[in-house]
């Protein structure tokens, strides 16, 4: 199983979507468990949500695809995936752990 790091970018006109389907997205990426290794939203200059960065584990970029995809967020044309590459953590800072 190897570890993806995705990229994925709002859409424009779907601002409105966000806040209705914020808890849905927040427990879709919960439930995805030990798949999930990390995953946090991209800020614009102003501190704005821009997109989201997430790493996952996954046997390779099209199962990563499709767990992004299944994200009520990526569903309902909020953030739209736009680069999967595989890597690996090699380092985390310890105060950043559990």
């Amino acid at each position: 199983m190897s570890q993806l790091f995705l990229v994925l970018y709002d859409q424009s006109g779907a601002a409105d979507l966000r806040e209705p389907l914020r808890p849905q997205h927040i427990a879709y990426r919960k439930g995805l468990g030990t798949a999930l290794v990390l995953a946090g939203p991209l800020l614009d200059d102003a501190g704005q949500g821009a997109g989201s960065v997430i790493i996952v584990k996954a046997d390779d970029a099209a199962a990563a695809s499709a767990l992004a995809g299944d994200d009520p967020y990526v569903g309902a044309g909020v953030l739209d995936v736009r680069s999967i590459t595989p890597m690996r953590v090699a380092m985390m800072a310890p105060e950043h752990l559990g």
